[in-house]
């Protein structure tokens, strides 16, 4: 058993990623950037940081309707995109130039931030969401659904858009929305929730600020995700001379380069790399028992789960491959009995936030008893804030959040179950990004509100806290570009880099501040601009929530006890293997496995070919090549991910600026 623990041991330390240069970074010693080593923040950086926030919110909304997801993966292809044009630009060439004028490594790294925390706001997923599903419900009642009976009269006169005059321009476009009708009608509905966004997001930040410590010190957590802007930005001379980089970029760019050309010449030849190419790899029956199984090799893909674990690979294929089993097996033996995969996996992401609390139990009572002064029993002086202000910061976010809710209609009890399962959803969520960087976490079918449809039924919620709960589909119902992970990795980032990050936390607020309502604002100038019916699935999110509405509503539900006891099954398999993998180091099998490759849609049913090819590669490295020869690999892997980002980049922006469509790299 010992011998078996001390070389699972010997296997992990292994896999600790080593730095992807060779030399340390390059540090001026002039005076102006011995102060950007030690803060970053310089009025320049958060100049370039807020223009850039602006182009990128730009840059999300004009592509979002054409259904390219540049924040739809873990690690956002914009914030790559705009990384490696400041790095070009703003440093390397300009110190060649006018070395007196580049910006410094903390300087690159917190105008990298900045773009990253408008980028969880501009993404498809959130406020692209948002901002439909407040225009959709009054536009779309009509006498044959009977919406505006059914639950319409629920909803307040403050919380959305219900003139038919003024959603027609939304809609069907060729209308402008700066005129005075429009704008005082969405006044109101563009305040209250451009508020609610950047409280909620702030309150994101307090516990992040009260759980760094535990992720990052105690835990000793490896931040995969933020390990290639790190590279970039702390020794961009180290890393763009390697060459085996270079390779890697090459490879990847040059797949970007003749899928491009293909898609505006289809003649030309064409590599299938996406997982859409294969929507329909298992039509027939039984296997179309198998649901969603698409068959991808996105260069990006390869590259991050390159960074994953070893055993956090195999476990996701493992329950993916057991999941598939199971739903072949059913439709062979003619069973009706669902196993209800779904549920399985909310109630395992639940159960990651639960763990992750438990076990930071002693550091939460630390920073608790420090924030009300009874003891010193932690230090914060390094912390993004003081915990005293971030525990403040928590508790009046919190009541704001309850308030809006109460103001709105909802029950006060509703609004505690409901936002509880967020926000643990969210801290295991952050957990699973800070530890394990999965290439994506996408979570359709696992929200807090079908975890209380299913616990509670519908009837004892009740038809107004239904249809007020389901105006916050935006926040939950994928949560690829969630914000509360990022922002962690903002945080490592700085402390990585050198940065002061309560003047990294000012950063992120400013760009929070500015990029929320100027997002808001782009969305409803495309939509009456093109017309949102023709913004690509924002719509069809609008459908798909208040169509699931008017079903809760119209077939009234009781408790789901098979989707309870799923739920609890989620729970209790990831609490056992994580008592397993803490046990045993040697035990395969990792709870994040579980939860990411459960489910009936999404994970790894986009990525399984590419988690298997790259599991394969890795671990015939280190088993046959050594150490040696995996560290010298890395390079190549990370030049996969930044080829595939900078040329994908360059396709998306030529399609804004010859108003074309275009190939990407990521699209549905």
């Amino acid at each position: 058993m010992r011998l078996a623990t001390r070389k699972a041991a010997k296997r992990r330390n292994r896999e600790n990623l080593p730095s992807l240069n060779a030399t340390p970074p390059i540090m001026r010693t002039t005076p102006q950037s011995q102060a950007a080593a030690s803060t970053g923040v310089t009025p320049r950086a958060v100049v370039i940081g807020l223009i850039l926030v602006v182009l990128n919110a730009y840059w999300l909304n004009h592509v979002i309707w054409r259904g390219l997801l540049h924040t739809y993966m873990s690690l956002f292809a914009n914030t790559v995109f705009s990384l490696f044009v400041v790095v070009v630009l703003f440093h390397l060439l300009l110190k060649r130039i006018l070395p007196r004028y580049a910006l410094h490594n903390t300087e690159v790294l917190v105008i990298y931030v900045m773009v990253l925390m408008v980028s969880t706001v501009g993404g498809n997923t959130n406020m692209g969401y948002l901002v439909y599903i407040l225009a959709h419900p009054f536009w779309f009642a009509d006498a044959e659904n009977d919406w505006n009976q059914l639950f319409g009269g629920y909803i307040p006169q403050w919380f959305n858009v219900r003139e038919r005059s003024v959603l027609k321009g939304f809609f069907e476009g060729d209308s402008i929305f700066l005129t005075a009708t429009h704008i005082y009608n969405w006044m109101v509905p563009f305040l209250v929730w451009s508020a609610f966004v950047f409280v909620l997001y702030f309150v994101l930040i307090c516990i992040n600020a009260v759980l760094r410590r535990q992720f990052s010190e105690h835990e000793r957590l490896s931040y995969p995700i933020a390990r290639l802007p790190l590279e970039i930005g702390k020794n961009p001379e180290g890393f763009f001379k390697n060459r085996l980089m270079w390779v890697g970029f090459s490879v990847a760019g040059g797949i970007e380069i003749l899928n491009g050309v293909s898609y505006l010449y289809p003649s030309f030849p064409y590599i299938p790399i996406k997982p859409w190419d294969n929507i329909h790899l298992f039509p027939d029956e039984p296997w179309d028992a198998l649901g969603t199984m698409l068959l991808s090799f996105n260069p990006f893909i390869i590259g991050l789960t390159f960074f994953m674990p070893l055993d956090l690979s195999f476990s996701a294929l493992f329950f993916f491959a057991l999941g598939k089993a199971l739903l072949l097996g059913r439709r062979v033996l003619g069973l009706h009995t669902g196993f209800y995969l779904d549920e399985q996996a909310q109630g395992a992401w639940i159960g990651l936030g639960i763990l992750a609390l438990w076990v930071g139990r002693r550091h939460l009572k630390g920073v608790f008893k420090h924030a009300v002064g009874t003891a010193r029993t932690a230090d914060d002086t390094a912390e993004p804030m003081r915990y005293r202000w971030a525990i403040y910061g928590i508790v009046a976010g919190l009541i704001f959040i309850a308030l809006f809710a109460y103001h709105a209609g909802i029950s006060l009890w509703a609004a505690l179950i409901f936002f509880g399962c967020y926000f643990l959803m969210a801290i295991g969520l952050t957990k699973v990004r800070a530890g394990l960087g999965p290439p994506l976490h996408e979570t359709i079918g696992k929200d807090p509100a079908s975890t209380m449809v299913a616990a509670l039924g519908t009837r004892t919620i009740g038809a107004r806290n239904l249809t007020l709960l389901s105006f916050f589909f935006w926040m939950n119902r994928v949560n690829t570009a969630h914000p509360m992970p990022n922002q962690l990795e903002a945080f490592h980032i700085g402390r990585q880099g050198g940065i002061n990050n309560r003047k990294l936390l000012s950063a992120m607020l400013l760009a929070l501040s500015v990029g929320i309502p100027w997002t808001f604002l782009l969305y409803l100038g495309m939509a009456y601009d093109i017309g949102g019916g023709a913004a690509f699935h924002t719509v069809g999110i609008g459908w798909q929530n208040f169509r699931l509405l008017e079903s809760r509503l119209s077939n009234p539900t009781e408790v789901d006890s098979f989707a309870m006891i799923a739920m609890g099954t989620g729970f209790g398999v990831t609490t056992l293997l994580s008592a397993l993998k803490l046990r045993f180091l040697w035990w395969p099998l990792h709870p994040i496995g579980y939860v990411i490759g459960t489910g009936n849609w999404g994970d790894m049913s986009f990525i399984w070919l590419p988690v298997l090819f790259t599991w394969v590669v890795k671990s015939l490295l280190l088993t046959h090549g050594g150490l040696r020869v995996y560290r010298s690999a890395i390079p190549f892997f990370a030049g996969l991910i930044l080829g595939d980002f900078v040329v994908g980049g360059m396709w998306s922006l030529a399609g804004i600026a010859f108003n074309t469509p275009t190939y990407a790299i990521w699209t549905r």
